[in-house]
């Protein structure tokens, strides 16, 4: 039964591509609106739990009337019947309305609603263009997508299970008390005053403090992961003391926070015990006024008593629910201003497929400046011909990387286009778009995942990519702590079980592997030693045969017999030729190539440029 429950819904099925709503309330009734009709159900069951709960009060208050006026001998007698039906409430009713409650709630509703939550805050986050994740922590993105959907799912279940339950159970505890004696509505009443005066003075203050410590949750988060993923470069800087200190200025901020948030709770929970004092002692000394003066019978105080405890235990998980949907509230709408956002390089809705023909490439009078007003691309006219093989120069920050990360569509043009075989990038789907172009970085990062998974996501041989790739001299060795070896070994975070040569070689395999039409080599093997660099080469002449290829280099000599040679200066093209016929021209080809030592580009004299 359990697995028919969970499998109500699938968290997983839907393929919505729009963003999510940016406030609370749309995205908990558009994002779950596919458990609509098992949070129906759930509310109904609460509603009936919380009626019989109620009713069995009243019933008992009844029941000590009606023992107080009946003879042991005529009991069963008068009260037989009735009191089997009510054992039958209590026995099989009551528990199978509360397992049904508690097993949609728990089973069918909560786990469902917090991964669908998150798994299309995922979905819509994973297609974030590279730049929008260049521009934040992954670690704090991480956390929000997280904490979005638990947020979420956390906050559908207090509406549906406990928010309905305690307004029904108080509901009907002023109706019953009023079937009982409308006089005993009075002290009740005050109650209910003096709760809602209390409730609107704390919820605020406990949302903004929810909200604090969220952030500063976050912040610590980030920091672990920032810390743990660069702890190399801490390591480093050989100064523990001054990281001591930043990292306990976030550890200050988080306790601080977590120290708000507890002492409203102590206080709130120091003010509702005085408020439950306040309805036993009207409600049952009342209720013993009424007794004396024979205004009423003795079950109204018996339950009086009962009514009393259970309301005000109701009260505090009221305020507790109230309290902690604004956490909830808080979490998420701080999580939506991160996972709600529009996708920053979208697909136009009329996208179609690229057909890659030739791989000829075109860059059309291409700004961009990042939103800024140095660097990137300013007015860039190149055009790549079909299987030519073009390198790319220049200093730091001429344009090299942003020429690389506008044709892969990690960013989209400020202005200007970019055509692929004709076809503007901008009017085709990424992911077709990057079907046809295999890349190998200058920094080689791997997934946390086995080489094949790097590699592939089937279970093709990889044994020729592995050859040429100068890697099946050390993948067949490799082994993980958990003893899974050769391809299917794990590579650690960022690929760390590596070394800086072997993860470049793994990058090399999955684009030789791709045998795509584009290749985009970023000095694709300067993390090679001389001799594994020589056989690469010869593979990478062999894989760059017939394919349009455009490699940028900072050691010149690696694209010196390529096809012809961009320079490119404050993001424009300022020279274009052989190797041969830019040396003989005596420009800036030229100078970077005299200033070349051990093979790398050097400084300026006058420090206006750097390699």
């Amino acid at each position: 039964m359990f697995k028919i429950l969970a499998d109500t819904v699938d968290p997983f099925r839907s393929r919505t591509s729009q963003a999510p709503p940016p406030g609370v309330w749309a995205f908990l009734f558009r994002e779950l609106r596919p458990l609509r009709f098992i949070a129906a159900l759930s509310l109904l069951t609460t509603i009936v739990n919380a009626s019989i709960d109620v009713w069995l009060i009243a019933y008992a208050g009844r029941l000590v009337d009606a023992l107080g006026s009946t003879t042991p001998e005529r009991l069963w007698a008068d009260r037989g019947g009735e009191l089997l039906g009510m054992a039958a409430v209590v026995l099989l009713l009551r528990p199978g309305v509360h397992f049904l409650s508690e097993a949609l709630d728990d089973i069918a509703f909560r786990p469902n609603a917090t991964m669908l939550a998150t798994w299309r805050a995922h979905r819509h986050v994973s297609r974030q263009s590279v730049g929008w994740f260049r521009d934040r922590l992954a670690g704090g993105v991480a956390t929000w997508v997280r904490d979005g959907g638990a947020a979420a799912g956390d906050a559908a279940y207090i509406v549906v299970h406990g928010l309905s339950y305690v307004l029904v159970y108080i509901a009907g505890a002023f109706v019953m008390t009023a079937s009982m004696d409308a006089r005993l509505m009075l002290p009740l009443g005050l109650w209910l005053v003096l709760y809602v005066v209390f409730a609107r003075w704390i919820v605020p203050r406990y949302r903004r403090a929810s909200e604090r410590k969220q952030e500063t949750a976050s912040e610590l988060t980030g920091l672990l992961v920032d810390s743990y993923a660069n702890v190399d470069t801490i390591a480093l800087m050989a100064d523990g003391d001054a990281e001591d200190r930043r990292d306990r200025a976030v550890f200050t901020a988080a306790r601080n926070a977590q120290i708000g948030v507890q002492r409203l709770e102590v206080g709130m929970n120091t003010v509702m015990t005085v408020l439950s004092g306040i309805l036993m002692a009207g409600l049952i000394g009342y209720g013993l006024l009424l007794w004396r003066s024979g205004a009423a019978p003795l079950g109204l105080i018996g339950a009086s008593v009962a009514l009393s405890f259970r309301t005000t235990t109701m009260a505090e998980w009221l305020l507790d629910s109230v309290s902690a949907l604004f956490g909830a509230f808080g979490a998420l709408r701080r999580s939506l201003q991160t996972i709600a956002q529009p996708i920053a390089v979208p697909d136009r809705p009329d996208a179609t497929e690229l057909t890659v023909t030739g791989g000829a490439i075109a860059f059309h009078d291409v700004h961009h400046r990042y939103g800024g007003g140095s660097g990137g691309l300013n007015g860039l006219d190149l055009t790549v011909a079909a299987g030519e093989k073009v390198g790319v120069v220049g200093r730091s920050g001429a344009g090299k990387s942003t020429l690389v990360n506008l044709l892969l569509r990690f960013h989209a043009a400020e202005s200007g286009a970019i055509t692929v075989d004709g076809q503007d990038i901008a009017g085709v789907t990424r992911e077709s778009l990057r079907r046809h172009i295999a890349m190998v970085a200058q920094e080689a990062v791997l997934l946390h995942r086995s080489v094949r998974e790097n590699i592939t996501y089937g279970d093709e041989d990889l044994g020729e990519a592995a050859r040429r790739a100068a890697a099946d001299g050390f993948v067949p060795g490799l082994r993980d702590r958990d003893g899974r070896t050769g391809l299917d070994a794990h590579v650690g975070e960022r690929g760390v079980r590596l070394s800086g040569g072997q993860r470049q070689r793994v990058a090399l395999m999955r684009a030789f592997h791709k045998d795509a039409p584009i290749l985009v080599l970023d000095e694709a093997t300067s993390a090679l030693d001389s001799e594994v660099e020589a056989v690469i080469q010869e593979s990478l002449a062999e894989v760059m045969r017939g394919r349009t290829v455009i490699a940028i280099a900072h050691r010149l000599s690696t694209i010196a017999s390529m096809d012809r040679i961009v320079v490119l200066d404050e993001g424009r093209v300022v020279e274009e030729g052989t190797h041969a016929a830019l040396l003989e021209r005596g420009g800036v080809y030229t100078g970077l190539w005299k200033r070349q030592s051990g093979g790398f580009l050097g400084v300026e004299a006058d420090q206006t440029g750097a390699a």
